[in-house]
């Protein structure tokens, strides 16, 4: 019975000596490139996590052409919270939540992609309501997006989001229950 044990496992040894060399080559046997490394995890993310759990769930309206479309929105109406965003969210919280930035009044101002690991579309919205301008944000620790002009809102949703629900720049317009 050792015996039998024994010879198993030097047929496994043999087995993984044969198989891991053959399993580091790419295709054509070169050698595969190595794994990524890891990134480090952001000592911030704690507080973006606190923060973007913090916001405040709000019922928005977007008025597109003839249609107006409902949406729940995640609150980031204090710097705080304007700061967090969707940094180090999950590509599934992403998918799931819109951030609907209230910076108070109108304001002239970029918004960076760090810590984001996924796209998102951007709606920039004047005092009035009015959509005027609508990007797509890549992830990038340095990239910087805005708009030309000033804005008070601005509604981020993950990347095709507006698209998807036929809402165009200097078509649309954001509707709030509570108007200011």
């Amino acid at each position: 019975m050792i015996a039998s044990r024994v010879a198993r496992l030097g047929t496994c040894l043999l087995l993984a000596a044969i198989v891991a060399p053959a399993a580091a080559q790419g295709p054509a046997g070169k050698a595969a490139p190595a794994p990524a490394p890891a990134a480090a995890p952001n000592p911030e993310c704690p507080r973006w996590r606190a923060a973007f759990a913090g916001m405040p769930m709000r019922m928005v309206s977007i008025q597109a052409g003839a249609r107006t479309l409902a949406l729940r929105v995640k609150l980031a109406d204090s710097g705080e919270r304007q700061a967090a965003g969707f940094q180090c969210a999950t590509p599934e919280e992403i998918k799931r939540h819109l951030i609907l930035f209230d910076f108070g009044r109108q304001t002239f101002t970029q918004f960076h992609m760090q810590n984001v690991p996924a796209a998102l579309d951007i709606a920039f919205i004047k005092d009035d309501g009015r959509i005027f301008a609508i990007l797509k944000m890549d992830p990038s620790p340095t990239e910087l997006y805005g708009p030309f002009g000033e804005f008070r809102y601005a509604l981020e949703a993950h990347a095709g989001f507006f698209a998807s629900q036929g809402i165009r720049q200097g078509e649309a317009r954001l509707l709030l229950p509570d108007a200011r």
